[in-house]
């Protein structure tokens, strides 16, 4: 049975993290563990999976939450599927990692702007509208969405980061008010001006495919992790790492960046539009 690479990867930075945050060597760990250097050093390239007992160990040794913990535990028992099967809440986490480590990042959004290019307007008037989000659920996806984006700007080796959204997602910003919905679009127009970041417009007929998704390479980043693609539909989500559906997705995003323009062109495009109410 094929092995899951990502899953193995995830918790090889989860290692990882803890240990630099700690700032354990790996040595100690190894020792802590009861196991050889080179072991721990596989652990965290992402070459094994860590034991059930291994888990429970660095959880105690890094203060891990409960929630990281019991997701490295799943991830010891089950880890050797392919495709990973989970939870939302984990790919979450996935993502966040591979924000956080992996060289090119493509999202692709029919409906909404992408999290981390939302304002606190957007998330918390816009999503309550389209979701029926409690008070309490925006909150905790806010904070969660300012620390992704946090973690991903603060990058200093530059990642590829396109933003390609569809022009439904910015005429549902009429749903702001003026002073939100410009600072939507301000937003926008400043990770637009980050260096290695694109905000693209996909105005034109594309194909019908049903939903958002997300590439991820690790391009020329140090720590990348495997390639995959993450996708969702209202009652699940993957993380999918074959390669030939890799491909198709891949196939998919040049059509849509072919009929894609850039978000400062499509503003001056639409005088007659969102760009005259935006002035």
């Amino acid at each position: 049975m094929a092995q899951s690479h990502l899953a193995r990867w995830f918790a090889g930075r989860v290692a990882w993290l803890g240990r630099s945050r700690g700032k354990y060597t790996q040595t100690d760990v190894a020792n802590f563990l009861g196991k050889k250097y080179q072991a721990v050093a596989n652990l965290e390239q992402g070459k094994l999976f860590p034991s059930v007992g291994d888990c429970y160990a660095i959880a105690d040794l890094f203060n891990l939450d409960d929630e990281l913990k019991e997701y490295l535990i799943a991830i010891a028992r089950n880890g050797a599927e392919q495709n990973y099967p989970t939870d939302r809440r984990f790919n979450a986490l996935c993502l966040q990692m591979a924000e956080r480590f992996y060289g090119v990042i493509l999202k692709w959004e029919p409906l909404f702007v992408p999290g981390i290019g939302q304002t606190r307007a957007y998330q918390y008037n816009i999503l309550r509208e389209a979701e029926g989000t409690t008070d309490e659920q925006l909150n905790r996806g806010w904070s969660f969405k300012k620390e992704r984006f946090d973690t991903l700007a603060a990058r200093t080796d530059r990642p590829r980061v396109v933003l390609l959204i569809s022009e439904t997602a910015l005429l549902n910003l009429r749903f702001l008010s003026a002073a939100d919905r410009q600072e939507q679009i301000d937003h926008l127009l400043a990770l637009d001006a980050r260096p290695n970041w694109a905000v693209r417009i996909v105005s034109a007929l594309h194909p019908n495919v049903g939903g958002s998704f997300e590439i991820y390479r690790p391009g020329k980043a140090e720590f990348g992790g495997p390639a995959f693609v993450y996708t969702e539909v209202w009652d699940n989500s993957w993380c999918i790492e074959e390669p030939a559906r890799i491909g198709r997705y891949d196939d998919l995003w040049q059509i849509l960046l072919g009929k894609s323009i850039t978000l400062k062109e499509h503003l001056d495009d639409r005088r007659d539009g969102l760009a005259q109410e935006l002035s």
